[in-house]
């Protein structure tokens, strides 16, 4: 889809959605990170407003050879991701680059980030976008929408260890969109 494309209403409507069933998973699931005893009356996580400005284009740059990195986690050992590729974009009017993993089994790219809402607004240790980049080439463009920035898990329960964002992912700009804490 181009950017011509772009249908605003469809596009709320797709994340409403996308929120309505991630808050029913967290209230009912058995998978769910919020603790049993507190899941009758969790009612719905912290969202930023949808906002246009956050959902960017960004320049797919793919690894000529990916590599096996360690992430450090919240806890217990770091865990292994292949670094697959890089997206250019620009937020705030300065252009930023952010590391792509792929986690094994996954069709999406895993881009977990840091910037400077973390830990005044939304969770202090990072959030995680999944990017769907199909079958993009080197200097192909693909849409980041930081409206679907997410807490890992580990944010609502101690019984996760979840990947922290590595340096090269910590963005020195306020992202005030996705998850809230």
């Amino acid at each position: 889809m181009s950017a011509d494309d772009f249908d605003a209403g469809a596009w709320q409507d797709r994340i409403r959605s996308h929120r309505a069933e991630k808050d029913d998973f967290f209230a009912t699931h058995d998978q769910s990170p919020i603790p049993p005893e507190d899941r009758e009356s969790f009612s719905g996580l912290d969202y930023f407003d949808l906002d246009t400005d956050y959902r960017v284009t960004a320049r797919f740059s793919r690894a000529q050879t990916p590599e096996t990195v360690e992430l450090e986690t919240t806890r217990g050992p770091p865990a292994e991701y292949d670094r697959v590729a890089v997206f250019g974009v620009d937020l705030h009017g300065d252009h930023h680059t952010l590391e792509a993993f792929r986690v094994e089994g996954e069709e999406t790219l895993f881009v977990p980030f840091a910037d400077e809402t973390n830990g005044t607004g939304t969770y202090d240790r990072g959030r995680y976008l999944d990017v769907d980049a199909g079958g993009a080439e080197t200097g192909d463009d693909v849409v980041l929408d930081f409206n679907l920035a997410y807490n890992p898990f580990c944010a609502y329960s101690e019984n996760f260890s979840c990947a922290l964002p590595p340096a090269e992912n910590r963005l020195p700009v306020r992202v005030q969109a996705g998850e809230k804490v």
